[in-house]
């Protein structure tokens, strides 16, 4: 019982650093809408300190590191690449890895969750933390996509690349973030759609990602807090 309750600690601090990490890049990106100035650095200082966040939840295990290591090193140096020199190349690369090693914490967290046998604060704070990095990345994997073929996503009905680059870069986050969420909570404004079938697919899983995970998560959630309702009452 001990070990356990240790454990849940360990996670808390994890979860909440990466919890505080996912808001502080969020913010940055919805508050900075200039390609121009302090702006992209303070985006890019927000994407270094979600990656390194990311790097350290999954540093429970060794090799759970070690994988995470090799996804954010190559992560870190592109980004570095891209601050001072914009290629489109460089881009598909930062993106590919960022988003890697999201999906790769997302389901680490997943296990850690899926393992915990009681509702906490470090379970809640787990379920918000594996929501948004699948909303980050799949933003990276929309920005993959136009960038590697123009004319997948349309924004009334202009093709997204005119609006935010060949590289896209703090305006184009904020775009993409704001449609990652959009898709993944099915509410579908329709003011960005996607046009290639490779985009139409990639929305559609990430709508039923989104779906599937709040119904599972809340079920078990619901399903724990019944178990701990009845240990009590007995």
């Amino acid at each position: 019982m001990l070990d356990a309750a240790r454990s849940e600690d360990r996670e808390f601090g994890r979860f909440a650093i990466l919890l505080a990490a996912l808001v502080i890049f969020m913010c940055g990106i919805a508050f900075v809408d200039s390609d121009e100035g302090l702006g992209p650095w303070v985006v890019r200082l927000g994407t270094v300190s979600l990656l390194l966040a990311a790097v350290y939840t999954a540093s429970e295990r060794r090799w759970h590191l070690i994988v995470a290591l090799g996804l954010a090193l190559p992560a870190l140096g592109t980004q570095l690449h891209e601050a001072l020199i914009h290629d489109r190349g460089i881009y598909l690369l930062r993106a590919s890895f960022n988003a890697s090693l999201l999906f790769y914490t997302a389901l680490l967290v997943s296990i850690a969750l899926v393992k915990q046998h009681r509702v906490s604060v470090d379970t809640i704070l787990g379920g918000i933390n594996v929501y948004l990095l699948f909303a980050i990345g799949f933003m990276f994997l929309h920005g993959i996509v136009e960038v590697s073929n123009p004319g997948s996503y349309e924004v009334q009905g202009q093709i997204l690349t005119e609006v935010i680059g060949e590289t896209p870069g703090v305006r184009a986050a904020g775009m993409l973030l704001y449609f990652s969420i959009v898709t993944m909570t099915t509410l579908g404004y329709g003011d960005i759609v996607p046009v290639a079938p490779v985009a139409r697919m990639l929305c559609g899983v990430e709508a039923m990602a989104g779906q599937l995970y709040v119904a599972i998560f809340i079920a078990r959630l619901v399903a724990i807090q019944i178990g701990q309702a009845s240990g009590r009452n007995r």
